[in-house]
């Protein structure tokens, strides 16, 4: 997926409700804006006077293209979803989508989340990075912010009180792939002698999810006997593994959190190498689906439940959900997963409860209504305490094979084999 530097980005992404301001006017671009503006207004029979403007910066060309995309698709069907029932408190106000392209440019980005609420008074901010200091700013205004980042800072509420996660901590990431390891080292055919090979992308979330793996692997009678790193933009990636083979592991970890996980898989199998991976869902998004092709065998991904066909209590909620996406985009089948439209889509509408629930959208109320609440999505169960904004907990991911996914969903587990 996307999501370096200070940014901690899988895409990262950033959705905060703030204070309401005026609509903008359909299909304009503003003049006042570094970044240009595009607006989809809300349905006939919505009073414009009572829109709530959300504002997204999202990575809509360059390499991170696939998935802004996919994350502009899901708001689109959220806010749908949040208009068809009445709107949002107070006065029953409508969301109007205006979007501006930061093409994967983290000073675009900055700049297009500012002027999304200083220039064009959004009501509701979506951003595909999360820059430390744009995340301050908007904490500085009171913000209740939706964050799809897997950097380990964004789920603690003592530095980020309004922040709520979308995704899982890349630390909870390396926690599944730790148990799933673990058990089948000791199965009948698992891991032979528990030896890991590690590759890590050169941003923040990454190096913290890596050093938890190692303590948990440590623990758990695992050995991580090399690890390479490559940078965001997967360049160097078929040296890197080609440094990591010599170790010969039994199983390759690829924790990414920038985009590279899709040059890591194309590099494993043009080396024709058959070491088992297991990597996180960037896996799964349909630029890298479409670009590996059939060459996944043996590649295994980290997923919220919800994506994995009839798992889960929202199972019936995930096929509702794909059927709706289908339709809107009229196709008959979706390349890659539901992950990314899903993950924006769950956004919108867990902020339209949470405004109905609070009756609102100031920043203590919204939450305070998520800690007690919670919500259940169609990828998961969010998880918010006081102590922990703990988002996607490990209870609600799994390990599946790549190979299992199919219009959109993938399918039962099977064992991770090792190589002998």
């Amino acid at each position: 997926m996307a999501v370096g530097g200070r940014r901690g980005r899988l895409a990262a992404a950033v959705l905060g409700a703030l204070v309401v301001g005026p609509a903008l006017s359909a299909c304009n671009p503003t003049n006042d804006a570094v970044v240009s503006t595009t607006v989809v207004p809300p349905p006939p029979g919505c009073d414009t006077s009572r829109v709530v403007v959300v504002g997204a910066s999202l990575d809509l060309s360059g390499p991170g293209a696939a998935l802004g995309h996919q994350y502009l698709t899901g708001l689109e069907l959220g806010i749908a979803k949040v208009n068809a029932a009445n709107g949002v408190p107070p006065r029953n106000s409508c969301f109007e989508l205006a979007y501006k392209d930061n093409r994967g440019n983290p000073t675009v980005d900055d700049q297009a989340m500012l002027d999304l609420v200083n220039v064009e008074k959004a009501g509701i901010v979506v951003g595909s990075f999360l820059g430390s200091a744009t995340a301050r700013y908007l904490g500085s205004l009171g913000v209740p912010a939706i964050s799809l980042s897997s950097l380990a800072a964004t789920f603690e509420p003592n530095a980020y009180p309004y922040t709520f996660p979308m995704t899982a901590s890349m630390e909870s990431e390396a926690a599944v792939i730790v148990r799933t390891l673990k058990k089948e080292s000791t199965a009948s055919g698992g891991l032979v002698g528990g030896s890991v090979g590690l590759v890590v992308t050169n941003d923040p979330a990454s190096r913290q999810g890596a050093a938890h793996l190692a303590a948990l692997s440590a623990a758990a009678g695992l050995h991580i006997t090399a690890r390479v790193s490559v940078p965001p933009s997967g360049s160097g990636a078929a040296a890197a593994l080609q440094r990591l083979r010599r170790a010969r592991p039994s199983v390759v970890v690829v924790l990414d959190d920038a985009g590279a996980v899709g040059s890591v898989l194309s590099a494993r199998a043009a080396m024709g190498w058959a070491v088992p991976i297991i990597a996180g869902p960037g896996a799964t998004v349909s630029d890298v689906a479409a670009r590996l092709g059939r060459s996944v065998s043996g590649v295994s991904v980290v997923v919220p439940t919800g994506a994995v066909a009839g798992s889960g209590p929202g199972a019936a909620a995930v096929l509702g959900f794909r059927k709706r996406l289908l339709a809107h985009l009229g196709a008959s089948s979706i390349t890659g997963s539901i992950i990314a439209y899903a993950r924006t889509y769950d956004a919108m509408t867990m902020m339209g409860n949470a405004a109905n629930g609070s009756m609102g959208v100031v920043a203590p109320d919204v939450t305070s209504y998520l800690q007690n609440a919670n919500y259940q999505g169609v990828l998961a169960a969010y998880t918010y305490t006081a102590g922990a904004h703990t988002g996607i907990s490990t209870n609600d991911q799994t390990v599946v094979p790549l190979s299992t996914l199919s219009n959109g969903l993938l399918h039962a587990a099977r064992s991770v084999k090792a190589t002998p």
